[in-house]
């Protein structure tokens, strides 16, 4: 190198290394562009070119990359050889760096544009559309070239004539969003969520519209607001239903995610359980609680995915409450329990009803093996005060008499509460309510006052009832139960209890019944005893089944002797045949009556006349005689 000016001292190198050969120019080139450099060299120069510019980069003496612009002129010589070059090299670095951030900017920018899911357009001032990446064509269904030519309203059909206004409205705000319809080239719309805002485009302002499609989520919120409406629907419906369901984790006590509103069925609010103040374990009866849980193992130990049990639960104001809950069980992939869910639904009314047709049927055949009143009086007395909540009782005879009710038999409650209620009048207004067969459910101090009855007061006698008891339309007995801790008996139990006082009526009434019966059984015995004439009674077969104590007397033969022998062994020897004759044309119909002679112990003979007639004796069909001594007559 012939000359090198001083300024070549900016890169680090000394003019007069150049000068002495010590550093050639092509050193300074960077390795990566050195070919290109010596091609543009050496093709300019064989092709006769005078004057040419390359740009590449050159290594500073610090090693440092810098771009620079090489402006070479040829000079050739008379034979036309080269004979020196010229050159003008120039610092381009900034410049090469500018572009390249431009270069980036612009590929970021037209990345950014295509790779956007949403519809990216830019309009300038006056709606003209400048650019638009991929998306937004592609989806309204138009090419490019097609997409570019159109307007604004050709897109949003809202804008009519009213773009520069709207592009005023986007200047003062900066940046507005709205929901709008983009309209596709099928003539169809998809719903969009835009963001419009003013931006700098190529040195000009101009308008930015990102637009999101929410067909989607449109769709979905549909479908939210369909099932939002379902949703309410079910839990009016559940909680106006006396099912309830529930969600709980497996955890220790079962902590409640979810139970629906009607839990407050039990006296509960849904929140004391989805907060964690109480979890559903701690309102199951203490004796119940380990055999809830005991079940849940079991079944999840045997596999089963569902179960049922029956339990009880106490009630926020302390009632016990039978339920039934279906469980679900929930497990993860490794196959533990990850939750429960279920419904568990009031079963006490039923299980008491239950509970009370099998007291019924065991009362029932004890009561059918027994015709002593008292006993009966006890045991459906027993029967009542298994019906919840009633703890205490008695039950009032009326007396034939006097029309006052004392009392038979109690139960639960104290002697000193017995004595004082031992009786009450038939003029109290509570007695002729109950004549009338109206049965009396109220606090047990306000029945007191209707009967002025000084009772004990620590008694503490709450919820009472008193049931009026009528036999064949009589007024014969007071039924009276009553709970210790209880302020009210259920319409359930009150059906049992009325059921219970129907079923003592007809008790009292089968043992009057009985008592008649056995008197005017005693009654006929007595007639039986008194009458003078024979009295007998045979099958069809003639033998004998009863006979009266004239009948005896006069044969001299005892009751257990004359008890199955024919009749006809009683008449002559010698007269039996027309005896039987005479029994068989009876038998037949065809008379009722002979004349034979009957036959004593001791052989002498007794002239009657037998008179017969049907009847029934002890569920079968009898022959009935009746025999008149002649002697007698």
């Amino acid at each position: 190198m012939e000359f090198a000016s001083a300024n070549v001292s900016d890169l680090g190198y000394e003019p007069a290394d150049f000068k002495a050969g010590k550093i050639l120019y092509a050193d300074i080139v960077h390795p990566e562009d050195l070919e290109a450099f010596n091609f543009g060299v050496i093709s300019n120069s064989e092709r006769g070119i005078k004057d040419y510019t390359q740009e590449y980069r050159i290594l500073t003496k610090r090693g440092k990359v810098r771009w620079v612009e090489d402006m070479t002129h040829i000079q050739y010589g008379k034979n036309g050889r080269i004979s020196r070059y010229f050159g003008i090299v120039s610092d381009i670095t900034p410049r090469k760096e500018l572009a390249e951030k431009l270069e980036q900017e612009e590929r970021k920018f037209s990345s950014l544009l295509n790779s956007s899911s949403n519809i990216v357009i830019i309009l300038d001032r006056h709606g003209k559309l400048l650019e638009a990446n991929e998306r937004a064509y592609t989806c309204l269904g138009y090419s490019r070239e097609e997409f570019l030519k159109l307007t604004p309203a050709n897109i949003d059909t809202r804008y009519g004539n009213q773009f520069s206004r709207q592009v005023k409205k986007i200047s003062q705000e900066r940046k507005i969003t709205f929901e709008t319809n983009y309209l596709k080239k099928d003539r169809t719309f998809i719903p969009v969520e835009a963001e419009a805002s003013i931006v700098d485009y190529e040195g000009k302002t101009a308008v930015l519209i990102v637009a999101r499609d929410i067909s989607e989520q449109k769709q979905i919120k549909r479908e939210l607001s369909h099932s939002l409406r379902v949703s309410k629907v079910l839990e009016l419906i559940i909680s106006s239903s006396p099912v309830i369901v529930f969600l709980s984790s497996p955890k220790e006590k079962r902590p409640v995610e979810f139970i629906t509103e009607n839990i407050i069925l039990f006296g509960y609010p849904a929140g004391a359980f989805t907060s964690g103040e109480i979890a559903y374990e701690d309102i199951i009866h203490p004796l119940d609680a380990e055999k809830v849980r005991d079940n849940l193992f079991r079944n999840y130990t045997e596999g089963r995915n569902d179960f049922f049990q029956e339990y009880r639960i106490l009630t926020a104001s302390g009632e016990i409450r039978w339920v039934n809950e279906q469980t679900f069980i929930h497990s993860d992939e490794k196959g533990d329990i990850e939750y429960l869910y279920g419904t568990v639904v009031d079963v006490t009314e039923k299980r008491q009803s239950s509970d009370f047709l099998r007291l019924r049927r065991d009362t029932g055949a004890a009561l059918a093996s027994t015709d002593e009143l008292l006993e009966i009086l006890r045991q459906l007395l027993d029967l009542a005060l298994e019906v919840e909540p009633l703890d205490s009782g008695c039950i009032y005879l009326v007396d034939d008499d006097s029309g006052e009710m004392k009392i038979k038999t109690c139960r639960g409650l104290s002697p000193a509460f017995v004595k004082a209620a031992s009786g009450f009048g038939k003029a109290q207004g509570l007695a002729n309510l109950l004549r009338a067969g109206k049965p009396v459910y109220r606090q047990y101090f306000e029945i007191k006052k209707m009967i002025s009855l000084e009772t004990p007061p620590e008694e503490k006698l709450r919820a009472a009832a008193f049931l009026p008891i009528f036999s064949d339309g009589r007024f014969v007995a007071v039924m009276q139960l009553s709970s210790h801790k209880a302020d009210e008996i259920s319409e359930t139990a009150r059906k049992q209890l009325e059921t219970i006082a129907i079923e003592l009526g007809n008790e009292i009434g089968r043992i009057k019944e009985k008592a008649e019966l056995r008197q005017i059984s005693s009654d006929f015995q007595e007639l039986f005893k008194s009458i003078k004439d024979f009295i007998f009674i045979v099958d069809h077969e003639g033998c004998i089944l009863y006979s009266n104590p004239a009948f005896r007397k006069h044969l001299s033969y005892t009751e257990k002797e004359l008890l199955g022998k024919n009749i006809l062994s009683f008449h002559p020897h010698n007269r039996v045949l027309e005896a039987a004759k005479s029994f068989s044309e009876i038998l037949e119909g065809k008379t009722f009556l002979y004349s034979l002679p009957f036959v004593t112990r001791e052989g002498s003979e007794i002239f009657a006349e037998t008179r017969f007639s049907r009847g029934s004796w002890r569920g079968q069909e009898v022959m009935i005689a009746l025999a008149r001594s002649k002697l007698a007559k």
